[in-house]
């Protein structure tokens, strides 16, 4: 009987899961990863723009591409769209008469992006503004960073962290994590000092010791207690960074 209910929960959850995908057609998927441009006399030279090999933390690429109106009549553009957030286009000139030529400012920002890399710039103008009227590829490789310094903006000594400040909700139970990292040069072995933390609150660090520029995480367990309700929060101390307590304190606040 057990089996059968539990079949039938499933079919249930299949059922529900299947009535919330929305089934894109084909070739809308393809549309969608190779847009085409409407007929025109614009173009770029060179169609596309190959940034090379780049490394995720080296900083913002800068390029351009020359976008020339080889028509008979005067062009308008209205704007320039990216496929993605990383990169950024600007034209010179957003009026062009015949044979007259733009220069388009490109510019990409790695971070994150590690990996082979394709991205578009899709100009727009008041011929059409649903369909480009023409489009530049830019692609490259973009190396993964050994060093996720940047990613760690906060410090405790040599400890880095992503956030600097614990939001918990007093009523519920909850485990929280906020990812770290050594920024030091030797292992450390980071640990909450217990005597400052309250009643049904429990702080560890995994793993338990970092190497220089081992990520990990520090993970807060929390228990509702009665009198925690009335307390506006607390601070977590954490002890082998050699620094100050002050300095190594970490602000858990809750929140309703």
């Amino acid at each position: 009987m057990r089996r059968f209910i539990t079949v039938v929960l499933m079919l249930f959850a299949v059922q529900r899961l299947c009535a919330q995908i929305r089934i894109i057609p084909h070739d809308k998927l393809l549309e969608a990863a190779n847009p085409k441009a409407v007929a025109s006399s614009l173009s770029f030279v060179p169609e596309r723009v190959d940034f090379g090999t780049i490394d995720e933390m080296s900083g913002v690429w800068q390029g351009s591409a020359l976008l020339t109106n080889s028509g008979s009549d005067t062009v308008v553009v209205t704007r320039l769209k990216t496929t993605c957030g990383c990169l950024v286009a600007d034209a010179q000139k957003r009026v062009l008469a015949p044979n007259e030529q733009s220069r388009v400012s490109l510019k990409y920002y790695p971070r994150g992006h590690a990996g082979r890399v394709l991205q578009r710039v899709m100009l727009y103008t008041t011929r059409s503004d649903e369909k480009p009227s023409a489009i530049l590829a830019v692609g490259g490789l973009v190396t993964a960073s050994e060093d996720r310094s940047d990613d760690y903006p906060y410090q405790r000594g040599v400890l880095r962290l992503r956030q600097e400040r614990i939001g918990l909700t007093a009523t519920e139970r909850q485990v929280v994590r906020i990812a770290v990292m050594n920024g030091g040069s030797t292992v450390i072995r980071p640990e909450a000092d217990k005597m400052f933390l309250p009643s049904g609150v429990s702080v560890r660090f995994e793993p338990s010791q970092l190497r220089p520029k081992e990520q990990g995480d520090l993970v807060v367990e929390y228990a509702p207690q009665g009198e925690m309700a009335a307390t506006k929060g607390f601070k977590i101390f954490v002890k082998g960074l050699n620094v100050p307590p002050r300095q190594s304190a970490i602000d858990v606040t809750f929140e309703n």
